[in-house]
């Protein structure tokens, strides 16, 4: 089963870690996008269905960085949604900071380092954590 959940097979070159890097950077300022959309909630209906958008976007690009680093199968869509969750969890923490969306692309960054420097140990982590959760 641990295969069909799909695995790491990239080769961990410069360019590839580059693009995910650069989706996870996009993720980091979409979920302050979002964020910001949180305060007109109640002044436009609108707003609440473009948080939505907003989170799904992000989730696309944080997708689309691991699958070009090499991640395949549902494994991609596993580590991609935990990473923008973690962000949308810390966006509530970055509010009321000076350079707010600077600090959203750091904290992105930081989220996505152990995808880099270990890409095959995260795609193991998530295999047994997955296989735990629905043996």
């Amino acid at each position: 089963m641990a295969e069909a959940l799909g695995a790491w097979r990239g080769d961990g070159g410069a360019w590839t870690a580059l693009t995910f890097l650069a989706s996870v950077g996009v993720a980091g300022l979409l979920e302050r996008v979002q964020y910001r959309l949180r305060a007109d909630e109640g002044r436009a209906w609108w707003a609440s269905n473009g948080r939505d958008v907003v989170n799904a976007v992000a989730l696309g690009a944080v997708s689309s960085g691991l699958w070009i680093y090499g991640f395949r199968g549902p494994l991609v869509v596993c580590v991609a949604g935990t990473l923008v969750l973690l962000l949308s969890i810390a966006q509530m923490r970055l509010e009321s900071r000076p350079n707010s969306a600077w600090w959203s692309v750091g904290v992105a960054l930081a989220l996505g380092l152990p995808v880099l420097v270990a890409p095959g140990a995260v795609a193991r982590l998530f295999e047994r954590v997955v296989l735990a959760l629905a043996p």
